[in-house]
């Protein structure tokens, strides 16, 4: 929710001339809303739950399964060796790492744009307008995959998917998870 705050904030004073009401208040939002950006996944990763660590951990680990699912997935083949995070959702997570520091650091120089040159605040300006497009790009790519996979949109709302579609989509995730079960 804080993306999207961000993003709505962050349109609006990009298409709005300066106004005698409204730019202000909408540009203090949108400054002081941009920290937890950042804050709020540290503080999930660090007190919340053992899994939460576990899935970024794995989120983070790279195989030759995930770069295989990439060329499987380049040549239109379904790649059936994945586990919890295809190969997809892993380099979704690395650029989303990458947008959350793009974003705070060019950020933080149009904020402080005093303390720098004007050319390096520009250049910034420019940067964090591309990362937003980028993040656009992005989000629009998921509504359209949770709306042509919906099962996905379930695990995404409630953090759990049908037992089917996960033996289908993610077996080696699933027989890792009911083999749990079982001992």
């Amino acid at each position: 929710m804080v993306f999207i705050w961000l993003l709505i904030t962050g349109i609006q004073l990009f298409f709005t001339q300066k106004s005698l009401l409204g730019d202000p208040l909408i540009k203090m939002i949108h400054l002081y809303v941009s920290p937890l950006l950042v804050l709020l996944p540290v503080v999930v990763y660090i007190f919340g739950k053992k899994s939460v660590r576990s899935d970024v951990n794995e989120l983070m680990y790279w195989t030759e399964h995930d770069f295989r699912w990439f060329m499987d997935f380049v040549n239109g083949n379904k790649s059936m060796d994945t586990g919890k995070f295809n190969g997809g959702q892993k380099m979704n997570f690395m650029v989303t790492v990458l947008l959350i520091t793009g974003f705070s650091f060019s950020g933080y120089v149009v904020w402080m744009k005093s303390s720098f040159s004007v050319d390096f605040v520009e250049f910034n300006f420019m940067l964090h307008d591309f990362l937003t497009v980028l993040a656009l790009l992005i989000l629009t790519g998921h509504i359209i995959f949770t709306l042509y996979y919906s099962e996905s949109l379930r695990g995404i709302i409630y953090g759990t998917v049908d037992e089917k579609w996960a033996q289908n989509h993610y077996p080696k995730w699933y027989t890792k998870t009911e083999n749990k079960k079982k001992n």
